[in-house]
């Protein structure tokens, strides 16, 4: 069983009319379980920590096996709605990886850029986690690292979680610092996942929300 979860408030239905049925229609397909949240979670803290609160919260009441995160300016390409979470899972969710973030990156003329490299220099990691796409196992070590990132955002690194990039801040800067919860995390490719030249789901960003909800219609319209 596949709980996919999105957050969104009504400030920005002129994109998610579109992307909320195409996740729908994913979950229809392959019977997976669609949870919508639609309020801010966390009053003093930044918006995108909500997000992580949602997937704390949630893990709380889910028997689920696995868990999705998906960020309202996402889609999925038409032709790909046949592909199963199950064969990404079984692909790259291997060895003691409980977590597949989306890397903060995409491909260009087949070489991997990072999306800061700046930062990838300073954290001497060239794939970096974008936190608004993920897959994690619902297990009490994916449970600690949810928790301890929420911790983490609340206390010892409160001042950084509202600098941006504020939850891939803390999660680089505290939690991946933990070599027991760094090790569970792996990573999408950006054949499957990324901004641009990808296959299977299209995260915009840097875009107006006008601009969002016209590339997530285009989808929409071939869908419905």
């Amino acid at each position: 069983m596949i709980d996919i979860l999105m957050l969104s408030t009504e400030h920005i239905d002129i994109y998610t009319q579109y992307s909320i049925p195409i996740w729908k229609k994913y979950c229809e397909i392959h019977g997976y379980k669609f949870c919508h949240y639609g309020e801010k979670l966390i009053p003093d803290m930044a918006f995108t920590w909500s997000r992580i609160k949602m997937i704390q919260d949630h893990f709380k009441t889910s028997d689920a096996e696995y868990v999705m995160m998906v960020d309202a300016d996402t889609l999925i390409y038409k032709d790909q709605l046949e592909l199963s979470l199950e064969r990404l899972i079984t692909q790259y969710m291997t060895g003691d990886k409980k977590i597949l973030f989306q890397k903060d990156g995409s491909d260009r003329l087949g070489i991997y850029f990072s999306h800061n490299w700046k930062l990838s220099l300073e954290m001497k990691r060239w794939a970096l986690p974008n936190a608004g796409f993920n897959i994690m196992k619902n297990s009490p070590e994916v449970h600690e690292f949810i928790d301890t990132w929420l911790e983490l955002g609340q206390g010892k690194l409160k001042h950084l979680a509202d600098i941006h990039p504020r939850t891939q801040n803390v999660l680089l800067r505290g939690v991946m610092l933990d070599p027991k919860l760094d090790k569970l995390i792996g990573y999408l490719p950006s054949s499957i996942v990324s901004k641009r030249n990808t296959k299977f789901c299209k995260h915009l960003s840097a875009m107006t929300k006008e601009q969002i909800a016209t590339e997530i219609k285009k989808e929409y319209d071939k869908i419905f």
